[in-house]
């Protein structure tokens, strides 16, 4: 369907971030009529400056009801990217504050996505979903999608995500003139992360790390290193993402499904990759303080691949590090 997303009016909230300015610049070339509302809390207008005169930009704060509903007007396809995100410290100190505010903001652009008879609704879900209890070893089998049940995240990031599903599930079982979306994504990477070394994902936190060495200390590993994680790079995933909604033409419901890549990696292994691309000499230090609360995630995608005409992840991982460590470099430069 390659002319699908000529002409169609698509909001993206949280489309001056990591993942939404990606999906915006893919739009803007295809032809998409885009409008990107972002509260500039994370995301970032250099992100989309390439863009900037192709698209509408809106300033917005989506916790007020009144202006969800101007964000969803006249859009024929939203995608629900904006939510209170941070490294796995900002979520363990902010408990209270994670589940309120993305329950408010989730609740009021669907009630407001309804209210304008906006005909697709993706939403950005997370493997936060999944209990920890399936994850307390580097060896922890692939999560499938149905082992969301019974449910148990480990943070109240998690379990916002999992409300919000919960109440897009319930729009669809009333038979609302609404296509539903269901993304659980997996270590998505790629540029326009967060480099915050408090604050950023754990790839270019790393790959920041690396550039900057020796100047700002040794390079810190928190925890033991043999925690295990996927990744998946994000071309891959806005791809996935766009062709979950493309299937929304043939049904109203489409997930939740796992997306990102089927294998893992030890984060100790993933520093030393990370560092090869440096070209540096460094040997990383652990920080055996940290608490770990997730020793191995490894998501089952074989569902995405089977509903989405062979859908998978085929970004390898050292173009996705490479790609990832100049964009850092080219910012923390």
């Amino acid at each position: 369907m390659a002319d699908y997303w000529t002409d169609k009016r698509v909001t993206i909230t949280g489309g001056a971030g990591f993942i939404g300015s990606h999906l915006a610049a893919d739009l803007v070339n295809r032809g998409s009529i885009v409008r990107i509302a972002d509260n500039l809390e994370r995301g970032r207008l250099e992100y989309i400056e390439h863009i900037v005169n192709s698209i509408e930009f809106m300033e917005k704060d989506l916790r007020d009801s009144s202006v969800c509903l101007e964000v969803c007007d006249g859009a024929d396809i939203v995608f629900h990217l904006a939510s209170k995100v941070g490294g796995i410290g900002y979520y363990q100190h902010n408990p209270a504050e994670v589940i309120l505010e993305n329950s408010l903001i989730d609740s009021n652009m669907l009630t407001a996505a309804l209210g304008k008879n906006v005909k697709k609704y993706f939403y950005a879900s997370s493997a936060h979903v999944y209990p920890n209890r399936l994850q307390q070893t580097p060896d922890a089998r692939p999560i499938r999608e149905e082992d969301a049940y019974p449910a148990n995240p480990g943070l109240s990031y998690g379990w916002a995500k999992l409300l919000a599903e919960k109440q897009l599930e319930y729009v669809h079982e009333e038979k609302a003139p609404i296509g539903i979306a269901i993304a659980r994504l997996i270590g998505i990477y790629g540029g326009n992360q967060d480099i915050g070394l408090e604050t950023g994902s754990v790839i270019p936190v790393f790959s920041r790390r690396a550039f900057e060495f020796p100047k700002n200390g040794p390079f810190v590993i928190w925890g033991t290193g043999e925690e295990t994680r996927s990744f998946c790079f994000i071309d891959d995933a806005i791809d996935c993402m766009k062709s979950m909604v493309e299937a929304l033409e043939a049904h109203s419901l489409i997930g939740p499904l796992n997306v990102g890549r089927s294998d893992r990696i030890k984060i100790a292994d993933l520093a030393r990759l990370i560092i090869k691309v440096s070209g540096k000499n460094i040997e990383p230090e652990f920080d055996i303080s940290k608490n770990t609360l997730i020793w191995g995630q490894l998501c089952d995608c074989s569902r995405a691949e089977k509903e989405l005409n062979g859908w998978r992840a085929e970004t390898s991982f050292a173009q996705g590090l490479l790609r990832v460590y100049e964009d850092v470099a080219r910012r923390a430069g």
